[in-house]
């Protein structure tokens, strides 16, 4: 059981980040949410670099290029979706620190995915690592 909590809880750390980040990007006017007072920049570096490493955590079959080749795909779907948002704009800057922060996701994801999920699993009592 609490391998199943293990393995849920990391895909948690992927998905409902996600989802924010989605929703954030594509929240008609960005002034209004008071986050947005932080560089756009400093966003989407920290965005990427979290959501590459923790897919790498939750899905460790993934490879770094599946990885990679994902984040990306969803970097270039919101730059594309709001390129139609009258408030928003597609920026190629966007996409350019996108990349720089699947690569810092995935170079932390090859220094600590293992550590990461092996301690997941031991805060919630199991020793070995199971393959999700």
């Amino acid at each position: 059981m609490s391998g199943r909590v293990s393995v849920a809880l990391l895909k948690l750390g992927f998905w409902l980040p996600l989802v924010v980040c989605t929703w954030l990007a594509l929240f008609p006017d960005p002034s209004e949410i008071s986050i947005f007072k932080i560089s756009d920049v400093l966003l989407h570096a920290f965005a990427f670099t979290y959501l590459s490493f923790t897919l790498a955590v939750a899905y460790p079959r993934r490879s770094l290029l599946q990885i990679f080749c994902l984040m990306l795909g969803y970097g270039l779907l919101i730059e594309i979706v709001q390129s139609f948002e009258v408030s928003r704009s597609a920026e190629l800057k966007d996409l350019l620190v996108d990349i720089v922060g699947i690569g810092f996701g995935l170079l932390l994801a090859r220094l600590l995915a293992e550590w990461t999920r092996r301690l997941v699993f031991r805060l919630f009592g199991l020793t070995n690592t199971v393959q999700t």
